[in-house]
């Protein structure tokens, strides 16, 4: 029971992060394109990797926290059923490179990205003292 509490907690503040991006990106980008998942997306891989590697090889947090950053934060933060539901979309509408493009820049950005947090997650652990 102790473990629903951290997994609520960060799933709440994943999902407010979640909307006010999503918001921001219609706002500055437009409609015409899911760029809030794609920036959700992209964020989330690199903090997933980039903390998880932390957690677990440097900072040894309680199993709480991995619960509220990974399970809770990042589970809201980030989603595969609106990307799937956008790709589908856009498809609908005829938008055959739209949808491409969100496969391919999705899946591009979200691994690039947790490379970058591997990356530099090692750099932190093992090159700054």
């Amino acid at each position: 029971m102790a473990n629903i509490i951290p997994v609520m907690l960060g799933g709440a503040l994943g999902a407010l992060l979640r909307y006010f991006v999503s918001t921001f990106a219609v706002k500055h980008f437009g409609a015409g394109f899911p760029y809030g998942t794609l920036i959700v997306n992209t964020i989330g891989s690199f903090l997933m990797v980039f903390f998880m590697i932390l957690f677990f090889e440097k900072l040894n947090l309680s199993d709480s926290w991995r619960l509220f950053f990974a399970v809770g934060f990042l589970g809201a933060l980030t989603t595969f059923s609106s990307f799937s539901y956008e790709t589908i979309m856009l498809f609908e509408k005829g938008s055959i490179v739209k949808g491409v493009l969100n496969i391919v820049l999705n899946n591009l950005f979200s691994i690039s990205a947790g490379v970058l947090g591997f990356i530099l997650a090692r750099y932190l652990i093992y090159k700054v003292h």
